[in-house]
């Protein structure tokens, strides 16, 4: 399967290297590899992206927000208020669930770009996403983002930022990548209860398949990066968290 061309040449004019399409997506990795965690290596086996999005991620979800999809997809969509016409990142995408979620709002004009370091993953979003779809993904590493600076409208990385290597690394490149007065939501991880308690159960995630974050360590830094009107949600094990990065002067 190969790309139509006009969002072949779309996509490749927002790289800033080469790539190759292989099984529908391009990729500019080729042969490299990114630090796994342990976490990682399951997301990017090949079974788990078949059932991911109809049995693995609803039930995963509600535990984890105690929200359901739709209602946290609402949510992603108010603090990212995209535009017709914009061009959107979703970082870690896996199968593209939150990739596709954005097409509406995009519309025909615009495009939604999903980035992946899993083949498998990419390979089942392709798979997921209808042909004439304003969808595309690329084989990429999160904390090496394979864009210019300033490129996206909205940037979205939801349920991923914990699996990471290097999670804050990728913030940085997000944030990077985002356009003045572009916005960026994440949902991620969040321990509760007293500082004493949240300090132990932070460092010792550091050793588990999946790391759990500080109430005040992605807004810090997101406002570390210059980011405003940055917001926090708590719900369960989660937070959702938003900013905007400034206009430039």
């Amino acid at each position: 399967m190969n790309y139509p061309g006009r969002l072949d040449r779309r996509i490749r004019a927002l790289l800033n290297r080469p790539a190759t399409v292989v099984d529908g997506y391009l990729d500019v990795m080729g042969g490299a590899r990114v630090p796994q965690t342990t976490g990682q290596r399951v997301m990017g086996s090949t079974v788990l992206p078949m059932i991911y999005e109809r049995l693995w991620r609803p039930v995963l979800f509600w535990g984890f927000t105690a929200r359901n999809t739709a209602q946290e997809d609402r949510r992603k969509l108010r603090l990212l208020g995209i535009q017709p016409g914009d061009t959107v990142l979703d970082v870690a995408c896996g199968p593209g669930n939150t990739t596709r979620s954005l097409v509406e709002q995009v519309g025909p004009d615009g495009i939604a770009i999903g980035v992946d370091s899993s083949a498998s993953m990419l390979a089942q979003a392709v798979r997921e996403t209808a042909p004439d779809s304003p969808v595309g993904y690329v084989r990429g590493d999160a904390v090496d983002l394979p864009f210019d600076d300033g490129t996206f409208d909205a940037i979205s990385c939801y349920g991923a930022l914990y699996l990471m290597d290097d999670p804050l690394g990728s913030l940085r490149d997000m944030i990077r990548v985002l356009k003045p007065g572009g916005r960026i939501a994440i949902l991620t991880t969040c321990a509760r209860g007293p500082a004493h308690v949240r300090q132990v159960e932070v460092a010792a995630s550091r050793l588990a398949p999946l790391r759990l974050f500080d109430v005040d360590e992605i807004t810090d830094a997101l406002r570390d990066a210059g980011l405003v009107e940055v917001t926090r949600n708590v719900s369960a094990a989660s937070q959702t968290v938003g900013g905007r990065r400034p206009e430039t002067s």
